[in-house]
C-alpha cells in the first residue's frame, strides 16, 4: 500500500489510474480493508475520492504505520460500485431552474428528467456533516460553480461541476440549487448518524411536493436552576472540549478547544481531567454570575487572576473582559460545564450547529450548569505561566505538504521566506494569512481529499490558509506544508496582524516536538501534586 504523511498526524493512500471510477472501486476496496482490521491508535479513516487518510495522535505514527504495511491486499472486487445500498431520493425541482435553463439552453423540464434519470454513486461524504458528493451527473448538465457563495437551505439539491450533492444544513455554497428534498441526511442520535456512506447508490424520484419540513433544528435551550449565567458573552465564546475524533467519515470535523494545551492547564488548575468542557473565549471574556459556589481557572489573560484556581462564593460574579495576553483564553470550572454531550463530545461545532451550548456561541442570559466538583490544587499564592502567548515574530513549524510539488519554485521559496501576517478574517476553522501570493507551476484540477489540522491550503488567491480545529473534513485545495501539531496551539494563541514565518523540518522532528510537548504537559501535572 502506497503511503504518504498528511502532516504528522495521517496517512494518506492515493489511488492510481486514469479512470475515476476505477480510482474510486480501489479506494472502498481500501477501505475496507482498513475497517475490517482496526487498531485501537487509529483516530478515524477518511475517504475521498481516489484517497484514504488514516488519522492518528501524533505520538502513534510509527505504530500505525507498522500496522498498515501489515496488511493484506484488497480483494479486487471489480463490482465494488455496483453492489451498494440503493436509496431513492424524492424531490421538488425548482431553485435556481430557472437561470440554469437559461444557462444551458434547455427547458427546466428537460434538467429535471436530465438529473433525476441519471444512477450516482456516493464518492466522500464531507463538507459538513452529511453531505454527499455524488458522482454520475449528466454531462450536459456540468456547470462551474458559482463565483460567489450565498445562503442555502438544508435539504437543497444541487450541481457544480460534475458532481450532484445534497445540503443537510442550512449552508453557505457555490453550488447551483436545483430542487429540495425532505430526508434527514444527518442525525447525531441515530448510529451511524449519516444517511449515506461511500459506495452507496442514489437515485433522484422526482415529486409535487415534500411530506414534511427538513429536520434538524435545535429546541429551546434546557432550564438550568442554578450553575452559570452569562451576563455579558464576550466576542465569541462557546463550550469546549478536546473535540470528537471518530466520526470524520460522516464530515463531523473533530473540532474541540483551538489551544489544546491551554484548554489542559485551565483544567488541571481545578482538578479536571483534560477532556473535561471549558469555555473557550475569544478577543474579550465574558462576565459570568454563579448561582453556587464553585473553583475556576482562567487561562489566555494579563491579570493576576490568570493562571491560578480561584474560589468564587454563590452569588459572585466575575468580569472577564479585562486585557487577555492571547487571543483565546480558557475558562475552566471544577467539575466541568455540563452540557449534554453530542456524539461524546460537548464542543461546540459552530458551523454544523452541533454540540455545545446547542451548537452556538453563549449569548446573554444563557446558563451553564456544572458537573460535581473535583479535587483540585489548593488556591493560594501562586500561578502558572506557562503557556507563553509568544512575542516576535512567530515561528511555524512544517513538513512537506502533499501537493508541493505542484506550486512554482519561486512560490515555494516565498513560502519559506516571507514573514506573514494573520489576517483579521480568520476563525475556528482556518487562519488565513497575508503576504504574497503563491502561485501553481501550471493550472492543475484537484478533487476534494482529506486534510488534516495544520494543512496548509493555498485557495485561487493564492494566499495561504492554515486549518485550525473546526476544519472541514476534506479540502480541495493544493495542500502546500502541514504545520506541525505541537505549533498549532502557539497559532491559536496568535492575534491578528501576529507576524509568522515557516522552517520546514522532518517528519521525526514533529514527532520529537510533540513529545516535547507531552513531557512539558507531564511536568506540569507533577508539580500541580503537590499543591493538592
Amino acid at each position: 500500500m502506497g503511503l504518504r504523511a498528511l502532516g504528522d498526524s495521517a496517512w494518506l493512500f492515493e489511488a492510481g489510474g486514469n479512470d475515476p471510477r476505477d480510482r474510486l472501486a480501489l479506494v472502498l476496496q481500501v477501505l475496507g480493508v482498513l475497517e475490517r482490521n482496526l487498531i485501537p491508535e487509529v483516530l478515524d479513516v477518511v475517504s475521498s475520492f481516489d484517497t484514504v487518510a488514516v488519522h492518528f495522535d501524533p505520538g502513534d505514527g510509527e505504530a500505525v504505520l507498522d500496522w498498515l504495511t501489515s496488511l493484506p491486499p484488497p480483494d479486487g472486487d471489480e463490482g465494488i460500485l455496483l453492489n451498494g445500498r440503493i436509496v431513492e431520493v424524492p424531490v421538488v425541482y425548482g431553485g435556481d431552474l430557472e437561470a440554469l435553463s437559461r444557462e444551458l439552453g434547455r427547458t427546466q423540464a428537460e434538467i429535471a428528467a436530465l438529473h433525476s434519470g441519471a444512477d450516482y454513486t456516493v464518492a466522500a461524504i464531507g463538507f459538513s456533516p452529511g453531505f454527499p458528493y455524488l458522482i454520475g451527473l449528466p454531462g450536459e448538465l456540468r456547470l462551474p460553480r458559482r463565483a460567489t457563495p450565498r445562503p442555502v437551505a438544508a435539504g437543497s439539491v444541487a450541481i457544480a461541476g460534475g458532481q450532484a450533492g445534497i445540503y443537510p444544513f442550512d449552508s453557505q455554497g457555490g453550488w447551483h440549487v436545483i430542487g429540495r428534498t425532505d430526508l434527514r441526511w444527518f442525525d447525531p442520535e441515530q448510529n451511524p448518524p449519516a444517511l449515506l456512506k461511500p459506495g452507496d447508490r442514489v437515485r433522484f424520484v422526482p415529486a409535487d411536493r415534500l411530506d414534511s419540513p427538513v429536520a434538524g433544528t435545535t429546541g429551546p435551550p434546557a432550564s438550568v436552576r442554578d450553575g452559570i449565567e452569562v451576563i455579558e458573552p464576550g466576542t465569541l465564546t462557546t463550550v469546549q472540549d478536546l473535540g470528537r475524533p471518530g466520526f470524520q467519515k460522516f464530515g463531523v470535523s473533530p473540532g474541540g478547544a483551538a489551544d489544546g494545551v491551554a484548554a489542559r492547564v485551565a483544567n488541571r488548575l481545578v482538578g479536571n481531567t483534560d477532556g473535561a468542557a471549558v469555555l473557550e473565549c475569544s478577543m474579550s471574556g465574558p462576565v459570568l454570575r454563579f448561582h453556587e459556589p464553585a473553583r475556576l481557572a482562567c487561562v489566555g489573560w494579563a491579570d493576576a487572576r490568570s493562571g491560578r484556581p480561584v474560589e468564587i462564593r454563590a452569588g459572585g460574579e466575575i468580569d472577564l473582559r479585562g486585557r487577555m495576553r492571547a487571543l483565546r483564553g480558557y475558562v475552566a470550572v471544577s467539575g466541568g460545564i455540563d452540557t449534554p454531550p453530542v456524539l461524546g463530545s460537548r464542543a461546540t461545532d459552530l458551523r454544523a450547529g452541533l454540540g455545545g451550548f446547542h451548537g452556538r456561541a453563549l449569548r446573554s442570559s444563557d446558563r451553564l450548569a456544572i458537573g460535581p466538583a473535583a479535587l483540585g490544587p489548593v488556591p493560594g499564592d501562586w500561578r502558572v505561566g506557562w503557556p507563553a502567548a509568544g512575542d516576535g515574530v512567530l515561528e511555524l513549524r512544517f513538513v512537506k505538504g502533499v501537493q508541493s510539488a505542484w506550486f512554482a519554485d519561486h512560490s515555494l521559496k516565498t513560502f519559506r521566506s516571507t514573514v506573514y501576517q494573520t489576517s483579521p478574517v480568520s476563525d475556528r476553522m482556518g487562519t488565513r494569512l497575508d503576504g504574497p501570493a503563491l502561485a501553481l507551476a501550471e493550472p492543475r484540477e484537484m478533487v476534494s481529499q482529506p486534510v488534516v489540522a495544520g494543512s496548509v491550503q493555498v485557495p485561487p488567491d493564492g494566499r495561504p490558509i492554515i486549518l485550525m480545529a473546526e476544519r472541514q473534513t476534506l479540502g480541495g485545495y493544493p495542500q502546500i506544508g502541514h504545520v506541525i501539531s505541537a505549533d498549532l496551539p502557539k497559532l491559536a494563541r496568535a492575534w491578528p496582524g501576529t507576524p509568522l514565518r515557516f522552517r520546514e523540518v522532518t517528519l521525526e522532528e514533529a514527532r520529537q516536538a510533540w513529545r516535547d510537548l507531552g513531557r512539558g504537559l507531564g511536568l506540569l501535572r507533577a508539580g500541580m501534586g503537590f499543591l493538592r
